[in-house]
């Protein structure tokens, strides 16, 4: 029993495939709006493409971004339940109540392929790839305690796989004052960007309707049925507008509406994939036979949307020559893929104890629906060029066995 409670957690935490916008976000824990010049400020707010004297580059791959997480298990979990030689009724407690109420993980990563920023404005792309999933806690708890209930349901309320995949082509102009504006009022920069968009993959559950049965006259019954819809090639466009401003010498305010009119056609390889699993009339004594049947099917569908809901963002950022401090927050629209509809809060700070030695941290608080992030990331800086690394660790401020979750990310900077 010990072991396929094992088995089944690790292939459960895998499976836990929303969005890393670009690779050097990870060092602060998201607060990074601000932050952003050159060319990832067409991602974060494009009101920061200030025309300068430099130009700024993107290589393909230098600038990544990837994490996966997941609300329940960790390499304590693991190492606790190996420790037993027989899982007892508490124990089997302890590990149902991490779930509260299903098993969740996402994964997100955002790779850079090219990036030119010149005066006031910018031309990139990058690969977007992301994912969720959702598994009830009813499945673990059959596995631990046996069918203890008549009936159990299942539906896609808290049984959920996602998945989707695109590539941006991204251009945004910025650096512009609002005019007319009262001379009280310190100048407020704005500038925008839009993003055509070519869909690699989706795939998202359309249906999942189940049931498990028991009865000492009609033995175990089981139905479940599961419908993936997926697709492959699509196109699509999303737009961003920013604003920001220096209301002190050493304070900037800033405010993004990113995904307007976000969306993402998908007309090729429109398909459902269509599982069924039956078993009937089950007693211990015909398990040896073959109990069950399963059937699968492909169905092609119509054409169909992925909606990319607006995403509001709020940020503001003091700076000094050795200490920089920022907090962002985020809310979005609608719950997405890409976006959440449960706002959230998070802090950077960069410190730099010799000039061409910036450190990053960065705090983003927890919520009901993501784990808190700890961050830290280091960076080695040049008269042209910047390159570093930063990690996260998730619902632990240290990187280690009670982490939930790792995130990794690289920056590569080049200026001319």
């Amino acid at each position: 029993m010990k072991k396929l409670v094992i088995i089944s957690l690790i292939l459960l935490s895998l499976s836990a495939l929303m969005a890393i916008k670009t690779g050097k976000s990870i060092f602060y824990a998201d607060s990074y709006m601000l932050r952003a010049q050159g060319v990832e400020a067409a991602y974060w707010n494009p009101a920061n493409l200030v025309a300068g004297k430099y130009y700024d580059l993107w290589l393909p791959g230098a600038n990544t971004g990837v994490y996966v997480q997941n609300n329940a298990l960790d390499l304590d979990t693991y190492n606790f339940v190996m420790s037993r030689d027989k899982l007892s009724d508490t124990d089997k407690e302890l590990i149902l109540n991490k779930l509260d109420g299903s098993l969740r993980g996402s994964f997100s990563g955002n790779t850079s392929i090219f990036g030119y920023a010149f005066s006031n404005m910018s031309i990139s792309s990058s690969l977007n790839y992301m994912g969720s999933f959702s598994l009830s806690e009813q499945y673990l708890d059959i596995l631990l305690h046996g069918n203890t209930e008549d009936q159990y349901k299942f539906d896609k309320h808290l049984n959920d796989i996602s998945a989707l995949s695109y590539a941006d082509i991204t251009f945004g102009i910025g650096g512009f004052n609002i005019p007319f504006l009262p001379e009280t009022m310190p100048p407020i920069r704005f500038g925008m960007s839009g993003s055509v968009l070519a869909g690699v993959g989706s795939a998202h559950t359309e249906r999942y309707d189940g049931y498990l049965r028991s009865s000492i006259d009609s033995g175990i019954s089981m139905h479940q049925d599961i419908d993936i819809r997926t697709a492959m090639g699509g196109q699509g466009f999303k737009g961003m507008i920013g604003f920001a401003s220096n209301p002190m010498p050493n304070l900037e305010v800033g405010l993004t509406l990113d995904n307007i009119l976000g969306a993402i056609n998908w007309n090729m390889y429109t398909k459902d994939q269509k599982y069924h699993f039956e078993a009937d009339s089950v007693y211990v004594s015909n398990l040896e036979d073959n109990f069950y049947s399963q059937t699968s099917a492909e169905e092609e569908v119509e054409s169909f949307s992925t909606s990319l809901p607006p995403e509001l963002r709020m940020g503001v950022l003091w700076t000094s020559p050795k200490l920089s401090l920022s907090s962002d927050y985020v809310q979005g629209f609608e719950e997405s893929m890409v976006t959440s509809s449960i706002g959230k809060l998070s802090f950077g700070a960069r410190v730099l104890p010799v000039y061409f030695l910036p450190l990053s941290f960065g705090i983003s608080l927890g919520n009901s629906k993501s784990p808190f992030r700890a961050s830290y990331g280091i960076s080695f800086k040049s008269e042209t060029a910047e390159i570093g690394v930063g990690f996260q660790s998730f619902d632990s401020l240290i990187p280690g066995t009670k982490s939930k979750g790792v995130s990794f990310g690289s920056m590569l900077r080049l200026w001319y």
